[in-house]
């Protein structure tokens, strides 16, 4: 008895109950890598997949702001067990949503998935040492007990995005958007766009609302570390590997290069700041200046850094 990817629901009368070993909250990547962990490692056990939603993907399913992509490489971000297979580290979200159903698929994931199914409660008892969730699936309670559960709800809040307290905004005049819920079919062609923040969605919204927008500007309270991250993989030497050797490898050496580039920010930050500062410099090519604009009021990996993919951010800025 399991939902499917088109959103199909399939579950038991209102009120009633079954039993599993394991339950797992959430159908994002979370959640469905916590699964392929149960049915690989637990083959014998039991478990289901609920999603309170209509499809897979949580994040990439429900954010569909213009240009959303992975703000770290692909190839740590994606499942150990189903490598990304490209050579663009840096991925459309489109592509991850595609990504992530063809590895349920692969492994079969997929059968264990009801969705529309939102938890309402949970509750242990000790004497019978089982958990019971109490589950809203389109107006109907059902009833699960499990042995075992796996949060993997991420730590976004779909229904009410984290809004700015910006004093007059309710005065302003224009549409007043959120990324989290970017309308279908927005028209901002020869518009004036204000982005307010510095984080990786302005980075992101920058150089994809520029080429149709009157004009865009980012807004920001602090300036953040962007680093142009090349968005291809392949050199001469990968032409002589597989493709499955060549991924892994490139797994490992984006591994590596995190925990390298972590671990050298955290020893030397004062080197670490000047050659982050004089790359976005050099980028900027005299356009603006490094100061104030593009000058942490922090050391790298305070916060983290922003990455913009074969540095489109800066090619927009540059425009």
């Amino acid at each position: 008895m399991n939902g499917h990817a088109n959103g199909h629901i399939n579950g038991f009368a209102n009120g009633t109950s079954e039993t599993i070993d394991v339950a797992i909250i959430g159908a994002g990547i979370s959640g469905l890598n916590a699964g392929y962990r149960v049915q690989t490692k637990l083959p014998n056990a039991t478990y289901q997949i609920f999603e309170g939603r209509g499809n897979i993907g949580g994040t990439w399913d429900l954010f569909k702001y213009p240009g959303i992509r992975s703000d770290s490489d692909f190839y740590t971000f994606g499942f150990e067990w189903n490598t990304w297979a490209k050579d663009n580290p840096i991925v459309p979200g489109s592509d991850i949503k595609q990504y992530l159903q063809e590895s349920i698929k692969k492994t079969g994931i997929d059968k264990h998935i009801r969705f529309h199914h939102r938890l309402e409660a949970m509750e242990w008892s000790s004497e019978d040492q089982y958990w019971t969730l109490t589950l809203d699936v389109q107006g109907q309670t059902k009833h699960v007990r499990a042995r075992y559960i796996i949060v993997g709800t991420g730590y976004y809040d779909y229904n009410q995005p984290l809004n700015a307290d910006i004093p007059g905004l309710q005065n302003f005049k224009g549409q007043v958007i959120h990324p989290q819920f970017w309308p279908e079919n927005l028209d901002y062609a020869n518009k004036k766009v204000a982005i307010i923040g510095s984080g990786a969605t302005a980075v992101t919204l920058v150089p994809n609302l520029s080429p149709t927008a009157a004009h865009v500007t980012m807004i920001q309270r602090s300036p953040t570390y962007v680093y142009p991250l090349p968005n291809n993989t392949r050199s001469w030497f990968s032409f002589l590997l597989p493709n499955f050797i060549r991924h892994k490898l490139s797994r490992m050496f984006f591994i590596f290069l995190q925990r390298y580039t972590y671990e050298l920010c955290r020893a030397y930050p004062r080197q670490a700041r000047y050659f982050l500062l004089r790359r976005m410099q050099s980028l900027l090519r005299g356009v603006l200046p490094i100061d104030p604009h593009f000058t942490p009021r922090y050391n790298p990996w305070d916060q983290r850094l922003c990455l913009a993919p074969d540095g489109d951010f800066f090619t927009a800025l540059r425009s």
